[in-house]
């Protein structure tokens, strides 16, 4: 990236297989409707009490999230994330966030998201939001990463209406950037976003040029871990016409799966795409590139193996991030 958040991409083709949008439902629309029940009854004109109740109902909108059907403004003014791929969504739709939480490991915004997040306070860490700073930034509306506990959500719930998507980790990855979007308004552009990155893996499905098993390996300091094929990755390779391993089959719940370098040859696919984390992480792939278990696997003899960035392949699931994967996926099969 040129340190800017790409333009959006608006190719209308439809989702990848299992996208799914909750519906928003406006506020708006019961507060029609007590408006025409008052207006059937004796007296001509509203009562103030009456006028207030309309115009607070018009003004919000309403999430479905992990704590149940959340009312939100309809038109936020000041939001804080508090996940990475919520300031993903916010900024490739044109919200900039008064507060955001540090990318993994670092205590900065992501930096794939480039200058636009490198200029946001930073309010949180990935473990845990910094309460005082998140008051302090006076939000209108919180957005927060799945699986936040009760006693976080408690707490800033208290601060700002707080929207938790309710899907697991290895669930649908598009699922949870829909609740940010909806929450924001703005799920068409959202939307739109994501039909042109399907367009895009469509598009290498049918050229043929992905054809056979691909793998996505994260390495850290301590080793390799297999990543879930259903995470945004795995289930962008497997939209290009790539097909996952069955290591990679995780279910629902994890991220990824510790892999031991003698059982390397477990993800011998046709394609690997190792995204090494951090410093250490790079320390430890280049030490494992040594070893005879890393070089005799398949995809490295045959040259199609893929160096990816571990920040926006292994811990990233928005918009931008998802358009960054498909540059590397394309660039693969080219």
């Amino acid at each position: 990236m040129d340190g800017a958040v790409p333009e959006r991409w608006r190719t209308p083709v439809t989702h990848l297989p299992g996208a799914r949008r909750r519906p928003v439902r406006a506020a708006a629309t019961l507060a029609a409707a007590a408006l025409a029940l008052s207006a059937c009854g004796s007296s001509e004109t509203a009562s103030p009490a009456a006028d207030a109740a309309s115009e607070a109902a018009a003004s919000e909108t309403t999430v479905g999230t992990a704590f149940g059907e959340v009312a939100v403004p309809a038109d936020p003014q000041r939001v804080v994330t508090l996940a990475e791929n919520a300031l993903d969504v916010a900024l490739s739709v044109g919200v900039t966030p008064v507060g955001t939480t540090a990318s993994r490991g670092g205590n900065a915004a992501p930096a794939y998201l480039g200058e636009a997040a490198a200029a946001i306070p930073v309010v949180a860490t990935v473990a845990e939001p910094n309460l005082e700073a998140v008051l302090e930034a006076e939000p209108d509306l919180i957005l927060a990463s799945a699986g936040l506990a009760q006693e976080q959500y408690d707490a800033l719930t208290a601060i700002a209406p707080t929207v938790v998507p309710d899907t697991a980790t290895g669930g649908d990855w598009q699922e949870p950037l829909h609740v940010y979007a909806q929450a924001l308004g703005a799920d068409d552009e959202l939307t739109a976003d994501l039909d042109a990155i399907t367009a895009r893996a469509e598009a290498v499905a049918a050229a043929g040029s992905l054809d056979g098993t691909a793998a996505v390996l994260r390495w850290m300091a301590n080793g390799a871990l297999v990543m879930n094929s259903a995470l945004m990755p795995g289930s962008l390779l497997q939209a290009a016409g790539a097909d996952p391993l069955p290591i990679a089959d995780l279910g629902a719940e994890p991220h990824s799966d510790p892999l031991s370098l003698e059982n390397l040859g477990q993800v011998d696919a046709d394609r690997l795409f190792v995204a090494a984390f951090g410093a250490d992480g790079k320390g430890a792939l280049e030490a494992a590139k040594a070893q005879p278990a890393f070089t005799q696997l398949g995809a490295v003899q045959a040259g199609t193996t893929s160096e990816v960035d571990g920040s926006v392949w292994s811990s990233a699931s928005g918009p931008t991030a998802a358009q960054l994967v498909m540059d590397d996926i394309e660039a693969a099969a080219s």
